[in-house]
Order: structure tokens, then sequence, then C-alpha cells
């Protein structure tokens, strides 16, 4: 498939078709992750994090991606828009992690690669379908960022590093 084909299909996309990409970038990701996560959450983060602990946050994640995904495809308005952008799991806030993780530890952070060539052109290509279709503007942006960081930071402080 060449590159123009490519373009011309997500050029056509509308937001309700474009946050479709959403759970199945998830599930890329947990793809990713599944095998070595744990071991990894284990070592730098809590050794209380258990396989069972990952595999029930990502079961939900990956309903609640599908289940969120048809929410906002049915009824794409500015609060639900801003709602899955602040609460969806992690599409930005979730590359900063691995990113983080990776350079802090020094050590392939398992997600890493696809929360970074995966998530973030998905986050970029959905939030500027979402723009164009005046479901979102710059300040309604930031603020989800700023709610999803603060409810990234808060999950991931929870479930990952047992701190809470």
């Amino acid at each position: 498939m060449h590159y123009s084909t490519i373009q011309a299909i997500f050029s056509e996309l509308t937001f309700r078709n474009a946050v479709w990409l959403f759970p199945v970038a998830f599930l890329l990701h947990v793809f990713e992750e599944w095998p070595h996560f744990t071991a990894w959450a284990r070592r730098y983060a809590s050794n209380l994090f258990t396989q069972q602990d990952y595999e029930m946050i990502h079961i939900a994640g990956i309903i609640g991606a599908f289940v969120l995904a048809a929410l906002v495809s049915r009824f794409p308005n500015r609060l639900i828009v801003f709602l899955f952008f602040a609460f969806a799991p992690g599409l930005f806030c979730n590359t900063l992690f691995h990113i983080g993780g990776t350079v802090l530890t020094r050590t392939y952070c398992p997600g890493v690669i696809t929360a970074t060539i995966i998530y973030l052109p998905v986050f970029f290509f959905v939030s500027h379908c979402a723009m164009s279709e005046n479901l979102l503007d710059a300040k309604s942006v930031t603020t989800a960022l700023l709610v999803a960081g603060a409810f990234h930071f808060w999950e991931v402080g929870h479930n990952v590093f047992k701190a809470w």
C-alpha cells in the first residue's frame, strides 16, 4: 500500500471513525506489555504487583476502551469528547510513563515501543479530528491532559507502585 493511499484513507476519517483507533492501539500496547511488564514492575515499582493485577487492570482497560470508543462515536459532543480525552486509558500520559520508566531505570520498560510509535500518533490524529470537527479546542485539550495526567498518576501509583 502506497503512502498516498494510506494518507487518503486517514484524511477521510471523521472523529466518529478515528476514535476506533484507540482500542486497537490499546490492544497492541497490551500485547507488547503482557509478557514482561509484571516482572519489570515488580523490580522497579513494587514487588506487590502481580500478574493478576496486570490482567485485571488491562482486561478492564480493554473493555473500557471499546465502551468509550462506542460511547464517543455514538454521542460525539464536547462534554463526552472531553471526558474521553481526560479518562481514556493513557494514550498520552502512558507514553510519558513508559519513556520515563525506560530512562529512569535504564532498561526497556515493556510498552515503551507501542506507547511511542502508536499511542502518540493516534493521540495526535484523534485530537486533530476532534478539533477539526469543533469537538475540542486548545484549552479543552490542555485541561483534559491535566485531568488525564492526574488520573494516570493516581492510577499508576495505586495499581503499579502500590503507594496508596
